[in-house]
């Protein structure tokens, strides 16, 4: 059962090791299983040569601000300039901060999806577990549109803490019966905001979610200002109350951390690698486990990133059917409320600190330091890697490593898999429908 927002703020002072405790007793209605241990992978390529400058990724089409020359006052977490995107620290374009984020379900399997579009133009990505040791995106847009994002795949239990972290629509193809349930539980989808979801089982078509080869789970994609239409009767034109993130250009004194290796399981692999300007993304090409530069299909450009921060959360089996490949599995409930350890890298550097997401924060997402200082993050965007509480992690020299704690979600997973659901969800207001092309 997923915890009351009563229950979440209810928490004080022993926060982080209540939660350390629940990832090692498994107690509560749904127990945490055994994890299953990852061998640590290594990529064994080569770090690309240092770019000399940033460039632009081509195909955007709003001006992402550039950052100030000289250091600038710390943003937010709680009050920014007019012009200044609560996502990112960077100057914008207020008519474009003046509506909400849209966050859009991505997938990452199987390899075939990849390069996904889009990717390099989100303020914000989290990448997590979906089941099975595989990773899904949910990547949130708001200073840039992009004409094509995808694919798109099914929500999962992440996206219910997500969207409504950030103020956000959140576009899927889907989402099983429990998914589904838990997004009507919660208020910012609830009876009639149900139309901050826009999905094909809620009955939207194209424009803004277009399938490309009918019955190919894989070919749906949306363009953002699309996304944004289908909705403007309903309130996406309005600016959203973004806070919880802090920015500034003034470099932090710590660690250097140059590479990033992030081992989600055997089949999942990403490396960051800092070139001087940004950390550029390397994953997996294949099952084979060869590293090669993500890139972006739609902008033609390798996906980088000003921040990269590893949230170590705490994540349970949902028994919620969600795959039934290989004898089948459940999906996972990825406890991102209340307190935990965080590693936040910028600037070729590592910051030792906490993610807080509570009562106190508004239930938005907060670095801090132990001492409850807030960790502001380097002006642009920010790739949120969110791994198990049990994960293993090491630096050694200029490299920081994390071996990922798979949790076992195929025990106690129902079977037959349940269907998706087909029942207009209360309160959903029909769009104007106009014929797949």
């Amino acid at each position: 059962m997923h915890l009351s927002l009563a229950r979440r703020w209810s928490a004080s002072a022993g926060l982080l090791a209540a939660v350390a405790l629940v990832a090692c007793s498994g107690g509560g209605a749904t127990p945490t299983l055994p994890p299953v241990a990852v061998t640590v992978y290594q990529a064994g390529t080569a770090t690309p040569i240092p770019a000399a400058t940033p460039t632009a990724p081509a195909g955007a089409t709003a001006d992402p601000g550039q950052p100030s020359a000289t250091p600038i006052p710390q943003y937010g977490p709680e009050a920014y300039p007019e012009n200044v995107n609560p996502l990112t620290g960077e100057v914008a374009d207020s008519a474009k901060l003046n509506r909400i984020p849209v966050a859009v379900k991505i997938s990452n399997f199987p390899y075939s999806v990849r390069p996904q579009f889009g990717l390099s133009l989100a303020d914000l990505v989290f990448e997590h577990l979906a089941e099975a040791g595989l990773t899904r995106f949910t990547a949130v847009f708001l200073q840039n549109d992009a004409a094509k994002v995808g694919s798109i795949r099914s929500a999962r239990f992440m996206d219910t803490e997500v969207a409504p972290m950030f103020q956000a629509l959140l576009a899927t193809s889907g989402s099983s019966l429990g998914t589904m349930e838990r997004l009507r539980s919660n208020p910012w989808f609830a009876g009639a905001n149900v139309w901050r979801l826009v999905s094909e089982e809620s009955h939207y078509v194209c424009p803004p979610l277009c399938r490309e080869t009918p019955d190919d789970a894989n070919t749906l994609f949306a363009n953002t200002d699309a996304l944004r239409a289908a909705t403007a009767a309903n309130g996406s034109q309005t600016r959203a109350d973004l806070t919880g993130l802090a920015f500034t250009t003034t470099p932090p004194n710590s660690a250097p951390v140059t590479e990033i290796l992030l081992d989600f399981s055997l089949a999942a692999h990403v490396s960051w690698r800092y070139n001087g300007v940004r950390y550029m993304r390397w994953q997996e090409k294949d099952s084979g486990g060869e590293m090669t530069a993500h890139v972006d299909a739609l902008t033609n450009t390798p996906i980088s990133a000003a921040n990269v921060v590893v949230l170590f959360v705490n994540h349970q089996n949902n028994f919620v059917p969600e795959d039934f490949r290989d004898g089948g599995n459940c999906g996972l409930e990825i406890q991102l409320w209340t307190i935990g350890p965080a590693k936040i890298f910028r600037d070729g550097q590592m910051i030792e600190g906490l993610w807080r997401r509570d009562g106190s924060t508004n239930m938005r997402l907060r670095l801090e330091t132990d001492a409850g200082q807030v960790i502001p993050l380097e002006p642009g965007n920010t790739w949120f890697e969110v791994v198990t509480l049990t994960a293993a992690a090491s630096l050694n020299g200029t490299t920081y490593a994390v071996t990922n704690k798979v949790p076992d979600t195929r025990f106690g997973c129902p079977v037959p898999p349940t269907e998706t659901p087909t029942v207009t969800p209360e309160g959903y207001v029909a769009p104007t429908e106009t014929p797949t092309p």
